[in-house]
């Protein structure tokens, strides 16, 4: 670990609600010099995955300036809060070496998972659960707002 490094939390925009007024979502993360190292992925914001580096503004706005290789998923159960046993999807994503969270008021599930699992599994994994629960999910970290593959999937030679 880098020696200035301070372990703290990070306020980025996450959108904006209807109302007009930015969303913030606090994630936790490491700060290192003018970059900041985060350390779980995002529910709300979208673009990267916990291990990413990020330059942070004062505004929330951000920039990714290195990959971890990590997807980020997230699934938005029908039911809120999650009243499924998330158990075997945390046991699915053990076997790819990725991490299930949850947050305390259970309205979402976030998914943290190497890239090197490969799409076809990952997608594995979470579909049948998906389907159980009557669940949608996302990537949070492969497409752009266009729809389109961001560049670092492109780069890896990986199709989505």
């Amino acid at each position: 670990m880098e020696e200035d490094a301070e372990q703290t939390h990070i306020r980025v925009l996450a959108g904006t609600a209807s109302s007009g007024r930015p969303v913030f979502e606090v994630l936790p993360a490491r700060r290192l010099g003018e970059e900041c190292e985060v350390h779980g992925s995002p529910g709300l914001a979208y673009g990267f995955a916990a291990g990413d580096r990020i330059r942070l503004r004062s505004d929330g706005t951000f920039e990714v300036v290195a990959r971890d290789g990590n997807l980020c998923l997230r699934l938005y159960p029908s039911t809120r809060p999650v009243d499924g046993n998330i158990e075997a999807l945390k046991a699915a994503f053990a076997r790819l070496r990725g991490l299930v969270e949850m947050p305390s008021d259970r309205r979402f599930i976030v998914i943290t998972v190497p890239v090197s699992a490969g799409f076809p599994a990952v997608e594995k994994a979470v579909s049948y659960w998906a389907a159980e629960q009557e669940c949608t999910w996302e990537f949070g970290n492969v497409y752009d707002e266009n729809d389109d593959v961001l560049d670092w999937v492109a780069e890896l030679g990986l199709s989505p």
